[in-house]
């Protein structure tokens, strides 16, 4: 019966945990974010900052502003990277494990993208980012994406395809790899091209003046990407001058550069420019790299430790080598604080009787975490003391006098007396500290007996003198038993 009564519990359990997930709404979680990024909710018309790891639902909007970068992962792992002065809204989000389908819908209104989708396995499969002018069907590929104040669309896929078409006009195109398409409001898809830096456009005239650079990551965490200096790569006209914060790179014969770019740790700011024949094109980059993982050092270290206090304040510091960066500190997966740098931090806990974890951590906003697990044992019961010889509270010890030959003052004499008893330490318990028996320290056994021998003195005659038990014991949590209760009388 015992084992069917846990088998339930399990069963029970694990179908409300099962319930609680698929209750909960799919969504995007936000990877990186750099500079001014804001958040609507659904049905709400006021902005609020987006967060790391925050969660994004279909039907909010997203906005960058300028040098500002959002980076966002999908439930099946796909990546979307708005880049700056961008509006984007995510219209759904369904998934198998909650809605029997496997869909996902965007809108950009204007700005640009960068997409990383997984690769469509099934025809039930739907990704699809649609613009004012033009609807984007992935297949799974890599691809940017562009909309102009004109609401002009331009696609440009690096790998696998998409299918482009106008939301006003028929035709359809299939975008393949290293190739590009347009929309014009009103108009429909351009026939694909291949887009390469020396390439001619529609009327045999030399293709325009242009700079694109290759770089999809905005944030750098592992060390080997930058030793040496960060490699940046990417395309412009043949004969063109490419310069990042005044280092020349190297211009291939067909348009394409490379170079490595000394970074360091923190925010760096890369300047590239572009020169050819009197023309100049600069885009900033905003990269931070971020391979230190935050410190903690507490005030005072926990493991093995006691305590009889129930409310304990847990205090320590956090130090992070990356200039400027943002770091957030949990206690058992409750915030407490954002540090940018190095600070300070404090928490009261309320501690459960015997063995407490307590779990430290320290996140920056790249997503390096250090995490410190302490336990510290509250033990608030008292020890017990069960004194076995002499068992009697008041104990009368007859002791006949020495013989006159002795030459000893009757009041100075002095008579030997065993003690022993036992102490229990109860559950939660921490463990016997020390036992003083009359001022003397006395070490007790394995099993919690003790034993001490003490001196005692004879009564006055005709008074009633006695010789006062003082027993002191004291666990490791600071708990203390005082009793003074128990008298030897020697008469």
């Amino acid at each position: 019966m015992k084992i069917l009564n846990i088998f339930l519990l399990f069963l029970v359990s694990f179908t409300f945990l099962s319930f609680n997930q698929q209750s909960q709404p799919p969504s995007a979680r936000v990877k990186f974010v750099l500079g001014t990024v804001e958040l609507m909710r659904q049905g709400k018309t006021n902005w609020q900052k987006v967060r790391f790891h925050q969660r994004v639902y279909e039907g909010d909007r997203i906005r960058t502003a300028l040098n500002s970068r959002v980076e966002l992962a999908m439930p099946d792992g796909s990546v979307i990277k708005i880049n700056e002065n961008s509006m984007f809204d995510v219209t759904e989000i369904k998934t198998p494990e909650r809605d029997q389908s496997d869909r996902m819908g965007f809108t950009l209104w204007v700005g640009s993208l960068f997409a990383k989708f997984k690769k469509i396995v099934e025809e039930r499969q739907t990704r699809v980012i649609e613009t004012p002018s033009a609807v984007v069907a992935v297949r799974g590929t890599e691809f940017d994406l562009e909309v102009d104040r004109q609401q002009t669309t331009v696609v440009r896929v690096y790998e696998g395809r998409v299918t482009l078409k106008s939301k006003t006009v028929a035709g359809e195109v299939v975008v393949g790899s290293n190739q590009e398409s347009r929309v014009e409001r009103g108009k429909p898809p351009t026939p694909p091209r291949v887009f390469t830096p020396d390439q001619q456009d529609e009327t045999g005239q030399a293709r325009q003046f242009f700079l694109k650079l290759d770089l999809k990551k905005f944030q750098i965490t592992e060390p080997a990407l930058v030793a040496g200096g960060l490699l940046l790569t990417g395309r412009t006209v043949p004969g063109a001058r490419i310069t990042v914060n005044g280092l020349p790179l190297t211009v291939g014969a067909n348009g394409l550069f490379k170079g490595r770019i000394p970074v360091q740790e923190g925010l760096n700011v890369l300047n590239v420019v572009a020169e050819f024949q009197g023309k100049r094109q600069q885009q900033t980059i905003r990269l931070l790299v971020n391979t230190q993982k935050p410190q903690i050092k507490l005030a005072r270290p926990l493991t093995t430790a006691f305590t009889n206090r129930r409310d304990y304040s847990l205090s320590g510091a956090v130090f992070d080598q990356t200039p400027g960066d943002r770091v957030k500190v949990y206690i058992n997966d409750e915030f407490i604080t954002e540090i940018i740098g190095q600070g300070s931090f404090n928490r009261t806990i309320i501690l459960s009787e015997g063995q407490n974890t307590m779990r430290i951590v320290a996140e920056d906003v790249s997503g390096n975490r250090t995490e410190l697990v302490e336990q510290i044992f509250l033990d608030t019961v008292k020890p017990i003391l069960t004194v076995t010889e002499p068992a009697q509270p008041v104990y009368v010890l007859f002791k006949p006098p020495q013989p006159p030959d002795q030459q000893v003052s009757f009041m100075d004499e002095r008579f030997t007396q065993i003690i022993r008893g036992v102490v229990i330490d109860p559950e939660p318990s921490s463990g016997i500290k020390r036992i003083i028996v009359n001022g003397q320290e006395i070490k007790p056994n394995n099993d919690g007996s003790f034993e001490a021998k003490i001196l005692l003195k004879r009564t006055p005659v005709g008074r009633r003198g006695e010789n006062r038990l003082s027993f002191i014991v004291e666990d490791v949590a600071e708990n203390i038993l005082r009793d003074n209760s128990r008298v030897i009388i020697v008469q």
